[in-house]
């Protein structure tokens, strides 16, 4: 007999990403993940609209998600979309169709539910009694929560992602000093606005739970540069960056060729980070926003508040 299947989709303003899981003990086995670069922020203009390419990019990607899901016959299916959605003026024209391809409701959760679930997927696949600061840098947003286990204390959701800093700050492609300036100053500008939300509380362990951080330590494992993710390895693979001048030429031993567009934004808000919270050393965490689905899954639960 086939073990039942669980299967969440995120609909995320970089990637999509479906996941399909069977629950193992206090775990889960992985069945299949598919991942598709979409880069919905990419497609959003000055006035925040969604252009017809780049949904239909997202369309086609569902489809392929649909026929998957037919073979898989999940007992249990969650879809999210973030902050790329939550952003775009026209996301229930996306949305409408998405649903109608998916058949099934997609849920658009709030920045603040979004952070939650990742500290959920941390607090789920991390055994840890410490007190927690987790950041995941996603294409469209940032999400800063503190807690420990179950309680969240501080959960914040930032306007800064590594599509739309890339649009923003390295948008003439160059790799320089002056655009990760400008990009970690605008990120530190951003951070400064909830900062002081943090300062009562001394947290003991720092995970960062994104693509950016999984590419860093890719990065260091392949040269290694530092015994652990450090603000002296986050410069010393700035300066690696600098050295290829532009992102087309973007050559970095470790580096993924898919994580090239958006590795120096992704970088530098990372960088930001550090400088703004005084972080020495961070790890990477083993569950985020797609873990806290399953957790949330597994429980019964398959609605937001």
């Amino acid at each position: 007999m086939t073990a039942a299947r669980y299967t969440i989709i995120d609909l995320g303003s970089n990637s999509f990403h479906m996941l399909t899981v069977t629950k193992q003990d206090n775990g889960f086995n992985i069945v299949s993940k598919h991942k598709q670069k979409v880069r919905l922020a990419a497609g959003l203009n000055g006035q925040h609209q969604l252009d017809l390419s780049t949904m239909e990019k997202g369309w086609s990607c569902l489809q392929h998600f649909r026929t998957l899901l037919d073979e898989i016959q999940p007992i249990c299916l969650l879809i999210t979309a973030t902050a790329a959605l939550r952003i775009a003026e026209n996301s229930q024209q996306f949305l409408d169709k998405a649903e109608a391809i998916l058949q099934h409701p997609i849920n658009l959760i709030s920045g603040i539910q979004e952070a939650k679930t990742i500290f959920k997927g941390v607090s789920f696949t991390e055994n840890t009694e410490k007190e927690l600061l987790v950041m995941d840098i996603g294409g469209a947003s940032t999400e800063l929560i503190l807690g420990q286990k179950n309680h969240v204390h501080v959960a914040n959701s930032l306007n800064i992602g590594c599509v739309t800093w890339l649009d923003h700050y390295f948008a003439d492609d160059l790799l320089n000093e002056y655009n990760f300036n400008n990009a970690v100053n605008a990120a530190k500008q951003v951070i400064s606005t909830v900062k002081a939300q943090y300062s009562n509380h001394q947290w003991e362990l720092t995970l960062g739970a994104s693509g950016t951080i999984q590419a860093v330590n890719e990065v260091n494992h392949a040269q290694k540069l530092a015994d652990s993710l450090s603000y002296d390895l986050l410069q010393k693979i700035k300066q690696q960056c600098i050295t290829c001048q532009s992102i087309e030429a973007l050559n970095i031993v470790g580096l993924e060729d898919s994580r090239k567009p958006v590795f120096a934004s992704g970088l530098a808000i990372l960088i930001a980070l550090f400088e703004s919270f005084d972080i020495n050393s961070m790890q990477r965490s083993k569950g985020a926003l797609r873990e806290g689905l399953i957790s949330m899954m597994f429980s019964g639960q398959t609605q937001f508040d």
